[in-house]
């Protein structure tokens, strides 16, 4: 800023004394100025932390708020979503299709932020619109892509899997776009099944989508992650890392919440202090009709 004094009252030229004075009167003036500026900021930062909050708290609601429990203990599921800040653009959702198929959606939005957010919400409706409609998972990635792709902006995308597990006999019907590959945990080894993919949804129109059957065995847990686990990285800049996850899930699990949580404790130890940089989802899903039949 610019200060200014002009036509002394007595008609005479100003001093050093003069100038010393209003120098001194200008750096009082220049300091309360800038307090005040700093208070506004406060202030501004504060607004915007209660709304990131808030927005945190209305995404979370997107997410389910209390998973299904299978009768008998035929099934055990478990969860967990650890954006990166306030608000992602990771989503995750666990349905019973009717009484004996459960649903289960994983997915990750391109970028993170109020952006991803916003499309993570938005995509999260959709989906519980159209799998009334489309429960087949190949039918419900076609639909949802050309979706999708009409009211896409800013080039976002995201990766997306959608299973269906009959839970009566353990027919799992698996549909994948472009997301990272679901692992199976049998007899104490876990592995990354062999399933096809297509591309992520919201790029193009008319994209195949195919559906992968598998008949899971008594005891087998399914997990569905995002690539918020195996990048997590360290001080070094070292990433967790696929094989290290397949590495800590080599042995047999009792329940799905310790799946969930284990992970989540490793990748913790592995990263320390350093900051997490992308979203981390988890949904772990043991199968156990042997034991309801017990």
């Amino acid at each position: 800023g610019v200060a200014e004094v002009i036509n002394r009252a007595d008609g005479g030229a100003f001093t050093e004394y003069d100038l010393n004075l209003f120098t001194t009167f200008c750096r009082q003036v220049a300091l309360a100025i800038e307090n005040a500026r700093v208070h506004q900021m406060e202030i501004e930062q504060e607004r915007l932390r209660q709304q990131l909050e808030s927005a945190k708290e209305i995404q979370q609601s997107f997410m389910p708020q209390k998973l299904p429990q299978g009768e008998n203990g035929i099934f055990d599921i478990s969860a967990r979503n650890l954006p990166a800040i306030s608000v992602g653009g990771d989503l995750y959702d666990v349905l019973m299709i009717d009484d004996r198929h459960v649903g289960i959606l994983i997915g990750d939005v391109s970028g993170k932020g109020i952006p991803a957010a916003l499309y993570m919400a938005r995509l999260m409706s959709d989906f519980r619109f159209y799998v009334q409609k489309y429960s087949q998972p190949k039918i419900l990635l076609e639909r949802l892509n050309e979706l999708l792709v009409d009211r896409s902006r800013h080039g976002m995308f995201v990766t997306l899997q959608f299973a269906i597990i009959d839970i009566w006999t353990g027919q799992l019907v698996h549909g994948d776009a472009g997301h990272l590959p679901l692992i199976r945990l049998r007899d104490g080894k876990a592995e990354c099944m062999p399933l096809a993919s297509g591309p992520p949804l919201g790029i193009m129109k008319k994209m195949p989508y195919g559906d992968n059957e598998v008949l899971l065995a008594p005891g087998d847990t399914l997990l569905f992650y995002t690539d918020g686990v195996i990048e997590a990285k360290n001080k070094n800049n070292k990433e967790f890392s696929m094989q290290r996850l397949l590495n800590l899930l080599n042995r047999h699990w009792p329940s799905a919440i310790q799946v969930v949580e284990e992970c989540l404790r490793q990748v913790s130890l592995f990263t320390k202090s350093s900051p997490q940089n992308d979203d981390i989802t988890l949904v772990a899903f043991q199968w156990n009709k042997a034991q309801s039949m017990s």
